[in-house]
């Protein structure tokens, strides 16, 4: 099995970027400008032959010892490229012993051909990959496909149509939008800190990241904000809902239904896979499948923690 572990400074970022884009659902996450920004460049690499599949290793030191965890506002990971000769087990399997602790979140969408948990094979058994595997759900929706709302969604989304609200997209700042989100939810996710928002809004460059807010039309108020994340033109991309919430006001007519729906109408048609990002919050799934989204478990990789 020709896989190599490739330091940082010798990552090729063309092939790599490259690579990504062949998966069959590339994501913003695993792109070489996203993963330098939120990883701070702390990151190494799994190669297979000239960069046929790629398999980021995110890593934190820790008393001068690495160990990989997975980055915060960076949903999945894992393996991307061609899986036509080299699986997720394989490169599980290459990961170094030295690597003691081990926390990944592995994208569902490489080994295509397998049921999730095929993962589960023989590599995981012993030596450097023995480890742990949980499964985690995410909610997604297939854009080439026609939109499905359920009878609530449509009902909140007549009763926002007769409201004076405009949608807009890159008219509030990242960090503007990131600041309506800490004033919704943030006390809800006590471990994202300061630092974590920082280096999101580092990674958020223009061209793999929008903003879309709602708006009061006579009044001017906010009333929510969303970041969008977006793989470049390509046959296949991905859309991620990061980093959303509303006002007060905004909270008060369900404004987030309209904020998704303008999204989802704006890329209906095209082969974009929109990405909820979970949720694990039975209330927050139960939104989501509000607009049709369906369940796509993803597993977790975990070794020494």
């Amino acid at each position: 099995m020709s896989i190599q572990y490739v330091d940082h400074h010798q990552i090729d970022p063309t092939r790599w970027d490259s690579a990504i884009l062949r998966s069959p659902h590339p994501l913003v996450y695993g792109l070489f400008e996203y993963l330098n920004a939120v990883c701070e460049s702390q990151w190494d690499a799994l190669i297979y032959k000239d960069y046929e599949a790629v398999f980021p290793l995110p890593f934190k030191k820790k008393f001068g010892i690495k160990y990989l965890v997975q980055p915060v506002f960076c949903q999945q990971l894992g393996a991307f490229g061609s899986s036509a000769n080299v699986s997720t087990p394989d490169f599980l399997s290459a990961i170094p012993k030295r690597f003691f602790r081990v926390r990944l979140q592995l994208n569902p969408y490489f080994d295509q051909k397998n049921e999730v948990g095929a993962v589960q094979i023989k590599p995981l058994g012993g030596g450097a990959s023995s480890g742990k595997l949980t499964t985690k759900t995410n909610m997604t929706i297939q854009l080439s496909q026609p939109l499905d709302y359920n009878k609530d969604c449509k009902k909140n989304l007549y009763r926002l149509a007769e409201l004076p609200i405009e949608y807009k997209i890159n008219v509030i700042s990242i960090r503007d939008a990131i600041d309506t989100y800490r004033k919704a939810w943030g006390k809800q996710n006590p471990g994202i800190g300061d630092e974590h928002y920082q280096l999101f809004a580092n990674a958020c460059s223009d061209k793999l990241s929008f903003t879309v807010s709602a708006h009061h039309q006579t009044e001017g108020t906010l009333l929510g904000a969303a970041i969008f994340l977006i793989t470049p033109e390509n046959a296949n991309r991905s859309l991620h809902y990061v980093c959303a919430g509303p006002t007060e006001p905004g909270k008060s007519i369900g404004v987030m239904h309209g904020i998704i729906d303008f999204v989802l109408n704006r890329f209906q048609g095209g082969n974009i896979l929109f990405d909820f990002e979970g949720s694990s919050i039975v209330s927050v799934a139960s939104f989501y499948k509000k607009f049709g989204a369906n369940e796509e478990p993803f597993l977790c990789f975990n070794r020494g923690f």
